[in-house]
């Protein structure tokens, strides 16, 4: 579980976060929606340890972001939206690289078996740079999974995949077990793995609700972004 409690973030003169509670349950996939800007990466980047913030409290299971961050992070695991990566390694080389620094026991039987869950066994022996943008996706996916956190966050997970990397990534987000949170803009995404949605907009939270009742009450999550998103404005 995260919970977030009265969370503010300013860069400067601009206020990305203002005032953000909200609570990723277990066992659930959570989606928060808005245009560049909102709020989005900040947020995820906060939750992850990544960014300070000026006011408010971050915790992963009950620990602290701040005050115990090592625990927390122990039971977090986060995709960004530009990993960045080792091009001149192979894949597994950077997976056990990834392991060492998790110190994990059999990391070569861990690597093996969610290699091929993924879909990437086959091109772990080649160096990162020659990968596809939906290998490094799913490569960068597995060492955010590798430890087996109870959380996970992922930032535009399956933007600029082709079709199949994009279903094997949806299809590994409907099964897992745990609170996930990914930001999106992808309305089509939301209404395939979502359980609820936040509509974020200049660091608000304007609407939190079940992703079946917002298709319920505007036929689309595309219809009610934008119903809402009209509202506030």
């Amino acid at each position: 579980m995260i919970t977030i409690k009265n969370l503010t973030k300013h860069y400067g003169k601009i206020t990305a976060l203002n005032n953000v509670s909200l609570v990723f349950d277990d066992m659930k996939v959570f989606a928060i929606m808005g245009e560049n800007g909102a709020g989005k990466s900040t947020l995820l980047k906060i939750i992850a340890g990544i960014l300070p913030y000026d006011s408010g409290s971050v915790s992963i299971d009950s620990f602290s972001i701040v005050t115990q961050s090592l625990f927390a992070r122990e039971r977090l695991g986060y995709l960004p939206e530009m990993p960045e990566l080792y091009d001149r390694i192979t894949g597994r080389e950077f997976l056990f690289y990834i392991a060492s620094l998790r110190k994990l026991i059999d990391a070569e039987r861990i690597i093996s078996s969610l290699s091929q869950m993924i879909g990437i066994d086959t091109a772990l022996d080649y160096e990162i740079g020659g990968y596809s943008k939906g290998m490094k996706q799913k490569i960068s996916l597995l060492s955010a999974i590798m430890h087996s956190p109870q959380n996970l966050l992922l930032d535009e997970p399956v933007y600029g995949l082709d079709p199949l990397a994009s279903r094997t990534i949806q299809d590994f987000i409907k099964k897992r077990q745990g609170a996930t949170v990914l930001a999106t803009h992808s309305t089509q995404l939301v209404e395939h793995v979502a359980d609820s949605v936040y509509f974020l907009m200049q660091g608000n939270v304007i609407v939190n609700d079940s992703v079946t009742n917002l298709m319920n009450l505007h036929g689309t999550i595309e219809n009610a972004y934008f119903y809402y998103k009209d509202k506030k404005i």
